[in-house]
């Protein structure tokens, strides 16, 4: 463990907020504990610039350099043991030597970069930054980092490669995760280590967004949608003989994909925006899913991601059976691209802001579901407490409170399921692919 890393777990860093898509009331100064990314604050201070530098400047041999330096810095402190001086001045005196030779690695390491990419993985996979690399003159080292990213990701550097002057190739990193979320890249960095290896030049070639989708449970069979009295609105919709047919019973907003003859020119003209016309088998065939993330207490709060692995197993098993029309995440509707494989589903799961203190105030209430049009189909929503909405048809329930039960699901009512919120983790845990039945 290097001695500049003990510094900063050990000194107490203010103002250390999650970035905005993550932004949630912390405490406001705190320890950081060792083997872990301060997070970057809205306004930089002095130790992160430190840590910045520390972290983009230094090699490996760098950095065993300057914890020496700053060891012998404090072992001076014992009277009589002036050798400790002799070293600590010897060793800034080499490093002072290195600032010049980076100065002339970097002056002399002429490239340019384009087209970069990230491949979007799911929550605990390893996600690939690439770019293009040119070399202008020739470059004999060179290698691709990702810095001042969230502290849940972690970058490993690509291998040094050599390039001569007027070659391109495809430089790759990769970044590993442990959560879902919408994650900023602020800086990807071509770095070009100076010529003794302890110093390196870290050359901005741009920022990136980061996917990380959350891994959806496996949904082997789901009969409580189709059981009961609430449940034959929903039988017709897993029938694949349906067709779009001919009665006009509305418009709704243009999504990618709609066919160009079902433009709703009257409503575009006065809205200033494209409206689709909707046909009633067209309604019918597809089911409106509703995601309601809203948590009561610590309890509930402590199960919203769970909850959104959950919606997305149920979410992904629609899409395979073209069952899902519409999807809303809380009064919201999200929009779908046909076609894509859920991916466009899965991104706004991905861009829901983790659970805060602040969404529990306004949870106290149970806000019924109050979309900007009214849906004929039928609608099942997906939350951690049940509600008595004249809207809803099924609700599947996350239920986070202490169970006698091993039981996975219970079924309140005819028309709410309660899953066990415990037990469908320990099954997530056990196994991502085990299938779940609902």
């Amino acid at each position: 463990m290097h001695f500049f890393h003990w510094i900063i777990s050990v000194i107490p860093l203010r103002g250390l907020t999650q970035r905005e898509s993550n932004a949630s009331p912390q405490v406001a100064s705190r320890l950081i504990p060792l083997h872990v990314i301060p997070k970057s604050p809205k306004r930089k201070g002095l130790l992160m610039r430190l840590y910045y530098l520390w972290q983009e400047g230094f090699t490996q041999v760098g950095h065993a350099v300057a914890a020496l330096l700053i060891f012998s810095m404090f072992a001076g402190a014992v009277p009589g043991f002036w050798a400790a001086w002799v070293f600590c001045g010897l060793d800034f005196m080499y490093i002072l030597a290195l600032v010049p030779s980076l100065f002339m690695t970097a002056r002399k390491s002429k490239f340019k970069t384009d087209n970069i990419t990230v491949r979007n993985v799911y929550e605990g996979e390893t996600a690939t930054v690439s770019l293009h690399l040119t070399a202008i003159d020739k470059l004999n080292a060179a290698s691709l980092g990702c810095f001042r990213m969230d502290s849940t990701l972690a970058c490993d550097e690509s291998n040094l490669i050599s390039l001569a002057a007027g070659e391109t190739t495809e430089i790759s990193c990769r970044i590993r995760t442990k959560k879902r979320g919408a994650f900023t890249i602020p800086k990807v960095s071509v770095i070009i280590p100076e010529i003794n290896g302890a110093l390196r030049f870290a050359s901005n070639s741009g920022t990136a967004e980061l996917l990380v989708f959350p891994h959806p449970l496996h949904l082997g069979s789901f009969p409580f949608l189709t059981s009961g009295a609430s449940g034959i609105v929903f039988a017709p919709l897993l029938m694949p003989s349906l067709t779009r047919g001919m009665d006009f019973v509305g418009v709704r907003e243009y999504r990618e994909g709609d066919s160009l003859r079902d433009l709703h020119h009257k409503a575009f003209a006065r809205y200033g925006r494209p409206f689709t016309k909707e046909f009633e088998t067209e309604r019918g065939a597809g089911a409106i899913l509703v995601l309601d993330t809203a948590a009561r207490n610590l309890r509930e709060k402590s199960s919203v991601e769970m909850l959104i692995r959950l919606a997305a197993g149920i979410g992904l098993w629609l899409l395979e059976r073209h069952a899902l029309g519409r999807f809303f995440i809380g009064d919201d509707e999200i929009s779908l691209v046909q076609g894509d494989g859920g991916e466009s589903f899965l991104e706004s799961l991905a861009r829901i802001p983790p659970a805060s203190f602040r969404m529990l105030s306004t949870a106290n209430t149970q806000k019924l579901w109050s979309p900007a049009a009214r849906p004929l189909g039928p609608v099942l929503r997906v939350g951690l407490f049940a509600t008595e909405d004249p809207l809803v048809h099924k609700q599947v329930i996350l239920d986070s409170h202490f169970k006698t039960t091993e039981e996975l699901k219970e079924l309140i009512s005819d028309d709410v399921l309660s899953v066990n919120a415990k037990r469908l983790e320990r099954v997530f845990e056990s196994s991502r692919d085990t299938e779940v039945s609902l």
